[in-house]
Order: C-alpha cells, then structure tokens, then sequence
C-alpha cells in the first residue's frame, strides 16, 4: 500500500488460489514470456462506460442461475493482447477499480446469521443482508466504476447452500450481484491466508526432514503463508499453499448454479499476492530471523547457485577477490552477504570452532562494504533469479486451475515500487502493477495556500520523492494500478482523479483501482453516504485514504474515470523505452529503499509526463539503454507542458486541461484565469462562483477559485453526437469544526505514520454535516444544445431538470453532484 509502511503493516487482501484442474485447451493471447519486447500499437474499439440505469434492490438472485463452463466461449473472458492491453469481446477495454469489502461489521453485523437463530430470525437477516449487497453492488456502478478489487476471505473448503447467512452464501450472492450490473472482480492474494502449523508436516512425504520442520514451525508460532519468506524454497510450505489453492479454485458460487471461481469470467484478473515484496525482504537480511532449519534451506539454494555459476572455490575467489575465513564452497558454508543490511557470518559456521574464532575476532556482522562488489551483486542475482523460478513455477500451476485462470491475466505481485526486480519480475506475468499515494500538505509556512498544496502548482507527479506509478509500464504488457489514492484532509483532493487521468493516457494504462471504499452501508438509511469524511489521525490512520463519504471526491472521480474507461484521451505517439541491463539489476545499492536504476532513475518522472516512458530489464546486456529522449529535472522543464494536444498541465498558473472532441475538463485554480476558460473545441465555462458554508474550516478564496470540472462523454462518442453526457463541477468539502494542527505539518508529521497530524480526534469535536463549497457556473456548448438534463444529489435523488439551451446555468445554492444530459 503505501510506500513508506512498514511491510508487515500491509493490507490483509483476499486469498483466492485455483485448483490444480486442467483447463479447457484455448490459445491464450497475453504476450509469451520470449517475446520480444517492440512497443505494437494497435488500435481497437473502446467500451463505453454502462448506463447509469437504477436496479431494483431487493432480494435478488435467490436460486441458481443456469450459467456452466460450457456455456462461455473465450472470447467472454478478459485476456491480455499481444500489443499490451486488455481485451474483451474483441474489444478493447480500461476498468476503473473499487477496492473494499463485502462484510457486515460495524451496525451492520447484527445481521449476521448465529448458529442459534431460528429459520424465521435466519431468513429476516439473509434478506436483509442481500439488500446490503445489493445496495452497495448498485452504488459501485452509479459512481462509475466497473471493476472490483475484492479483499475477502471465507472458508472456501466448507460447503454452503443458498440462503445459510455464511460468510459464502453472502460473498457468492455478492459476486452475482456485481455481475449484473456488468462489473468484473479483480482477484487478490493467491498465496492464500491461512496459518502454516505443525500438524502440516505430513503435506509432503519426507520423514528425513519432518522432525526438524515440525520443531521449526512450532518456533515460528504458526507463521502466516501469506509474507512467508520460506516460500521461495521450502517444498512443505509451497505445497500447502497449493492445497489451499485447490480448495478455493473449487470454491462454487451456487448463485451462478455452482460456477468454480476458477472458471467464471467475471473474475477478469488474477494476483499471486498482494504487496508479498519478496525480494526486499531477502536482500535485506530478513530471512535472518527465520528458525535454523529454513535458514539451512535458503543457505543450501545459495551453494546450488555457487556450484552452478562458479563450480570451484578456486572460480569463486577468482570472481571475488577472496573468501571470509573458514568458507569453502564444498563445506557449503559460503555466507550470504546481504546487499541491503548486515549478515551474522557466524550463521552458518557456528559448527567449525576454527571459522568461529577467526570470525569472532574480525567482525560480528558484515556488510556490502566489506566484501567485493561482485559477491554481494551474486547474492542479488540470486534472490532475483531464486523468486523468478518459484513465482513463475506458481504462475503455471495457476494457469491449469480454469478458463478464467488460464485465459486472463496473471499478476505475480503488485509493489514493490521503484525496485528494478520488481520490474524483471513483473515481466514474467501478464501484467505489471504498482500504487502509489500522495499527501497534499506543505510543510513550508511560505507556501502560498500553507498548510495545503495543490500538485498542480509544480511539475507533474504521482511519487512522494520517488516514482512509484511511473516506474511500471513494460512494453507489450497491460499496467495496473492496483492502489492508488490521495491522503485526507486534503483541501485540493478534487484535481487529484484529474492528475490519474492525465497519466493514465500518457503511460497508456489499462487499470486504475482507487482505495478504499469501505464497509458497506444500511441502504434503510435515510442518506447512508452523508456521514463524516474519513481522516488520518494517530489511532486509525489509514482511514484518510478512505472516500465512501466524499461526495465532492466522487463527483471527480466518476467524471475523470469516464475520460480513462471510455478512452477519451490519446496516448503519446512514442514513448522512451529505458532498458536496463545486468549491471543495474544485480547492483548492491539496488537493495537500498529508492536506490535502483542507476543514473537512469532521476530521469523517469519527468520524462514519464512529457514522453512517456516504458520499462524493461534485460539481463544478456550489461549496461542500460534509452531508445526516445528524456527530461533532465529541473532543467529546461517548461510550463505549460503538453504531452498531447489534448492535455495540458500549467504549473505556472495551477491548473491541468482536458481538451477532446469527446470532453473537456478543468482542474485548478480558475482564479488565475479571470474565472472563464473556454475550449479549442467552443466549449466554455463562465460566471464561475463558489459559496462557502458559514464557518466552513478552510474556504475557498475568490483569487483560488478552485474548481474541478469536466464535461464528458460516457458512450466514447464525440460531445456533438453523444446520446449520453455527464458533468462534474465541484471544489472542497472539510467536515464541520475540523482544524489541522499547522505546527504539526511544518515539521512534516503525517498522521498516516502514526504521528500527531491532526489537532484533535475527530470524535471530539463536531464532524457532520459535512460542509460543502458548492460551485455554480455557466456551461456553453453549442454540441449539447437540446439535450434532456438532470442534476442529481449525493444519492442520486433528481433535483433539477430541463432542457439545454444556448448555455446551462448550474446553481451553487442546490447540493449538485453531478449533472446528467441525455438525448
């Protein structure tokens, strides 16, 4: 998730892992891993985004429905391109991503079914949970998005009938629920959850060994599969997950007449694990706190390596320069130098009571620096080449479990952001994936709007410091973001969907997955999405990058979502393709936090938005190659910067454009602009105003002017012939009595990492209503004249209505979401 956490605070994702079930035979078309790596662009028909048609909410869905294997042909699963994208129906597809739960917590687990509960008690909950669902299903498509990246966990080997309460009967009904309303399921954490214990010695036949691990998992205190760095090697903990695996690939969804989710097309993309950071963990040292026996395992693996590269001691000092005392290649006992961090060598020669002295009285630990570049370089090109064998080895047993399996794409890890293994790995699977998060708070009190920042007051960046989002695109291979998302409070956040947008053309990505949702809500609630903003503060700090409740941050994302799902904005014509040899990759300072790519890395970024850039490792090179040209930072980095004639980011005067024959948008400070800009297409926007709520915390100013707007086509069609239009016209929203504590952020204190950041808890002081600066402004367009409008509040509830004539006035004083035209 975020970039500065620490790896063992990561999200919990869902463990879903297919069954060793062999597939139907199809050709699949994702890129083999042997082919070569020519940026193809090929042109292919957009899909528009679905109709924003209201469902009926409950129940649904209450018995089977007639859906087997047979019935699907290939064409109906998702599948990866051989120029890079996504494909559906011979259609080329972007999906705009949710990422949440489907569980009744908080007020909602009084609905949960208890083992005491009589059938009358039972079937009032089932009932009541599935409109929960269904709700919820139904709101993820109105606020625009038609993908789900699903974090859950269920006991997939037990079985459930329709209508149980279970936590299966619930997430099955879930499924069929979004699958009505056209929205597919991102599938995570296929290294599954569950507990390794020592009853699970007996996975595979090996009684020499079963002793010893037996001891070894009883020290671990039953570890989780899940981050298990032994994973890489030990053929007991590999097995068990396999064994889980077969147990969910075989998990049926009764609401679709016992579909296996292996098989199901509507699970259009498939993650081995979620933020596993395996490499990482590696190179630095981590598998030191491992008990002796997997430590013996992962040392075995490196000697392998040794005899195989090198085959002689006499061949390894040759490559070295020398060898600690006592080491020997046929005793084994070679040490693994940790490129990132300090090795023990006493680790693996504690039985040589000579090695041990000489050890003891040279050093306790050792570094990169003690030792030649080349060894701890083999130690990187160990761990590299040693997580490539087992992920891909995984990715082919995923491969065989179903249709869905075998015919969509296969992500081998998402992360590990701005690590070059990372992108040598990514290679190996279907797609590439990486987040990123942002805060927009200065900790500069000469900042002109201190203690808030808009990001489009500089030069364009997803990256806090480094690249993390810029990093991932590989040639021939669809990108995901699978996270992403700016940290509240916020003042500017309105722009920030606007910014994914923009990069999203330019990279030419296929995914955007925003986080979090959120638990669902009571949709008996008279205005269940009218409750306070979720804020970062020092006891629940992940709650900043929360947005069910943000109304003004929706309206945004849906308009913005609408440009990137309907393909409304070009991608560059050529971008610079950086390839990255041995050199880079097997480099020591590698293991270092923001240390990879060489001279190369500090080009990315700004390159990325003039340009374009796409990434490759290729290990038969030694050194790194650019083929297009970059952008030195800092140097010569004009503004306005246009890496299309379609978008426009204008640093100097805070604001970034969208101008297309299918939409246009506006985000930033319009203020600078004497509050009108019109469009090279005719379109104009005027007459702007915002009203600020009495004693709203942070208002907006009439020099800032801050608005984000976009009027957008949501059938792919040009404005002129759009039957169906939306606009977004928002600014800011701070929920009621909230102040950020400024002393707090100038020392550069973030609540996300536990830190003081706010200056009260927001339980103790007033937080609802949310107080909302509402926006008016006329819209002149001569290609929506006579078109059917609608404004529609935060639930959809109609407002307002009419007919476009020369121009549309939207009114500050009503509680506008977003405004639909139709024709």
């Amino acid at each position: 998730m975020n970039p500065n956490r620490n790896i063992a605070a990561t999200v919990i994702s869902l463990t879903l892992l297919a069954a060793c079930h062999e597939a139907p035979r199809a050709e699949r078309t994702q890129t083999p891993t042997n082919t070569p790596t020519t940026f193809v662009s090929t042109a292919v028909p957009v899909v528009a985004a679905p109709a924003p048609v209201q469902l009926p909410l409950s129940p649904v869905l209450t018995s089977p429905l007639p859906t087997q294997p047979s019935v699907f042909t290939d064409a109906d699963f998702v599948q990866a391109t051989l120029d890079g994208h996504l494909q559906l129906n011979g259609q080329r597809v972007r999906d705009g991503g949710w990422i949440g739960h489907f569980l009744l917590e908080g007020t909602l687990v009084k609905y949960r079914v208890e083992a005491g509960d009589s059938a009358e008690v039972r079937k009032e909950k089932v009932d009541k949970a599935r409109q929960v669902f269904d709700a919820l299903a139904q709101r993820i498509h109105d606020t625009g998005f038609n993908l789900v990246r699903m974090w859950e966990d269920v006991s997939w080997s037990e079985p459930y009938t329709i209508g149980d309460g279970s936590r299966s009967d619930l997430l099955a009904f879930s499924f069929a629920a979004l699958e009505k309303r056209g929205i597919k399921v991102w599938v995570t954490g296929l290294n599954a959850l569950g507990v390794i214990t020592p009853e699970d010695v007996n996975i595979i036949d090996e009684p020499a060994t079963a002793a010893a691990w037996t001891a070894a998992i009883t020290e671990a205190k039953n570890p989780v599969i899940r981050g298990s760095l032994m994973r890489g090697w030990d053929s007991r903990t590999t097995a068990l997950m396999m064994k889980r695996a077969h147990e969910v690939a075989n998990w049926p969804n009764h609401y679709k007449g016992g579909l296996r989710l292996a098989d199901d097309p509507q699970m259009a993309i498939w993650e081995l694990s979620n933020e596993d950071w395996w490499a990482s963990g590696m190179l630095n040292g981590h598998w030191q706190e491992l008990p002796k026996f997997f430590r013996d395992g992962y040392q075995a693996k490196w000697i392998e390596f040794l005899k195989k590269t090198y085959g002689t001691n006499e061949k390894v000092i040759d490559a070295w320069g020398f060898l600690l005392p006592g080491e020997s290649l046929e005793k084994g006992n070679i040490v693994i130098i940790n490129p990132g961090g300090t090795t023990d060598p006493k680790m693996v020669n504690d039985a040589n009571p000579a090695a041990l002295a000489a050890l003891t009285a040279t050093a306790q630990a050792i570094g990169r620096d003690q030792v030649t570049r080349q060894r701890t370089a083999d130690v990187v090109r160990f761990v590299d080449e040693l997580q490539i064998s087992w992920k891909t080895a995984m990715r082919d047993g995923v491969r065989t479990m179903g249709r869905a399996t075998k015919l969509s794409p296969i992500v081998l890890d998402t992360g590990d952001g701005y690590r070059i293994q990372a992108i040598h790995l990514h290679q190996h699977g279907d797609a590439s994936a990486m987040c990123t998060y942002l805060w927009q708070t200065g900790t500069d009190r000469q900042q002109p709007h201190f203690p808030w920042v808009s990001g489009l007051e500089e030069a364009p960046r997803l990256g806090m410091g480094i690249p993390w989002a810029e990093v991932g695109k590989i040639p021939n291979k669809p990108f995901f973001i699978y996270e992403i998302q700016t940290n509240n409070p916020d003042k500017y956040r309105a722009e920030f969907p606007y910014r994914i947008a923009a990069a999203a053309a330019i990279q030419d990505w296929d995914v955007v997955n925003f986080h979090l949702f959120g638990r669902p809500n009571d949709p008996a609630e008279a205005e269940p999405y009218s409750k306070s903003l979720a804020y970062s503060h020092p006891d629940v700090s992940i709650e900043g990058v929360h947005f069910k409740n943000d109304e003004i941050y929706t309206s945004a994302l849906k308009a913005a979502g609408t440009f990137f799902t309907t393909g409304a904005l070009k991608t560059v014509d050529k971008p610079t393709v950086m390839t990255f040899g041995s050199k880079s990759l097997y480099d020591p300072v590698s293991a270092d936090y923001g240390k990879a790519f060489g001279d190369l890395g500090k080009l990315i970024m700004p390159t990325a938005y003039r340009y374009g850039v796409q990434m490759q490792v290729d290990p038969m090179r030694t050194d790194d190659h650019v083929e297009g040209p970059t952008i030195e930072p800092g140097l010569m980095h004009y503004s306005p910067l246009k890496p299309t004639e379609q978008i426009t980011f204008d640093w100097s005067k805070g604001s970034l454009t969208f101008d297309t024959p299918n939409g246009v948008s506006f985000a930033g400070f319009l203020g600078h602009y004497g509050a009108k800009y019109t469009f090279t297409n005719g379109v104009s926007l005027s007459n702007v105003t915002i009203t600020n709520p009495p004693g709203m915390s942070y208002p907006v100013g009439p020099d800032e002017l801050y608005v984000a707007f976009s009027t957008v086509a949501q059938d792919g069609q040009p404005l002129a012939t759009s039957k169906r239009v939306l606009i977004s016209l928002v600014s800011t929203s701070f929920n009621t009595g909230y102040k950020i504590n400024e002393d707090n952020v100038a020392r550069g204190d973030l609540g996300y990492t536990g830190k003081p950041f706010a200056g009260q808890r927001q339980d103790e002081h007033p937080q609802t209503p949310v107080t909302v600066a509402r926006v008016g402004g006329t819209l002149t367009a001569s290609a929506l004249k006579g078109m059917h409008y609608r404004f529609l509040d935060w639930h959809f509830r109609e407002i307002g209505t009419g007919t476009v004539g020369e121009s549309l006035s939207i009114p500050a004083d009503k509680p506008v979401f977003i405004t639909e035209l139709t024709r």
